[in-house]
């Protein structure tokens, strides 16, 4: 019988220190090779593709790193509030940076660098996904008219439950990002409707940016009855106003407790 890997790695170790040589474990150097070669990849394409992006790339993979998140696949969302309240946020063009800062994530972490698409108001309505090649277009020139389409106030339940629908049988983890002035309608629904997939591979990052009134958001990691801690809010006085470190650190800071307690618990195949 041959000798296990971890056995055999630490003695090879064990000499390399004797000699004075630098050893890396043959899976760990392969895994290191792998992203390195998944950063240039990802940022030759973005250059190429999407040069206005580029800025957002290393402070990104910065955060990822410290998170040991390199090698990470998953599903990411952005669900985007378009009830009445968020005019000014689409007209100054907040809504469309906030889609080129979330857009380099997906590059990141979903497999075909995807971003999917949510816009909401009393409700939903799945965009065409966004990418490198139509990110500058994701917000549409006739905003106005989609925001009285889909009506003016905010229904976050019904939304939600169709992010549930789209993604409780994901095979991978699930990243929504949900952006929102805050306002909130069915504050009880919202509960009930987080707490039941806190069994689903789907982990909310709520954000509020320009708003008031987040109620329930600001008490997500206090709620009794999540099967796991499932969900996480932040609130931005000014988005735009954010270093770009300071946000991807934001965002990414619940994300990898998430993933670890949703393997323990065997919620990700």
């Amino acid at each position: 019988m041959g000798m296990p890997d971890k056995q055999m790695n630490f003695i090879l170790k064990s000499f390399a220190d004797v000699l004075g040589w630098s050893y890396t474990p043959p899976k760990q150097k392969y895994l290191l090779e792998k992203q390195e070669t998944k950063e240039r990849d990802s940022e030759k394409k973005i250059q190429e593709n999407a040069p206005k992006l580029l800025s957002f790339v290393k402070p990104l993979i910065v955060e990822v790193k410290k998170r040991n998140l390199e090698n990470i696949t998953a599903n990411i969302a952005l669900v985007m509030d378009i009830s009445g309240s968020m005019s000014r946020n689409y007209s100054n063009g907040t809504v469309q940076e906030i889609v080129n800062k979330i857009l380099p994530i997906s590059i990141q972490f979903d497999e075909d660098g995807q971003l999917n698409f949510w816009l909401y108001g009393n409700n939903p309505i799945k965009r065409p996904a966004v990418n490198i090649k139509n990110y500058e277009s994701a917000v549409p020139t006739d905003w106005k008219e989609l925001m009285h389409s889909v009506g003016g106030r905010n229904n976050e339940p019904a939304v939600i439950s169709e992010i549930i629908s789209e993604y409780k049988n994901s095979n991978l983890p699930v990243y929504v990002i949900f952006i929102t002035d805050g306002g909130f309608n069915g504050e009880s629904k919202i509960k009930k409707l987080i707490i039941e997939s806190s069994k689903f591979p789907i982990f909310w990052q709520f954000v509020g940016i320009n708003g008031k009134k987040y109620g329930l958001l600001e008490k997500l990691e206090i709620m009794d009855g999540k099967y796991i801690d499932n969900a996480s809010f932040f609130a931005l006085d000014d988005f735009r106003s954010v270093s770009n470190s300071e946000l991807y650190s934001r965002l990414l800071n619940k994300f990898p407790s998430w993933l670890k307690e949703a393997e323990e618990k065997k919620i990700l195949k």
